[in-house]
């Protein structure tokens, strides 16, 4: 998609089943900041297809 359209498709992290506690800490902070990152750029963009 990035190179026929020149765009890529952002989503939010979702979490991994299986994954260790120890694992989802070290990586919590980073992927809930990516998370809401994109779920800012998306709402705006949403709400005009409404």
């Amino acid at each position: 998609m990035k190179i026929s359209f020149n765009s890529e498709m952002l989503t939010p992290v979702k979490a991994v089943k299986g994954m260790s506690d120890i694992i989802k800490q070290r990586i919590k902070a980073a992927d809930d900041l990516f998370s809401t990152v994109v779920s800012r750029i998306r709402q705006p963009i949403e709400a005009m297809f409404l």
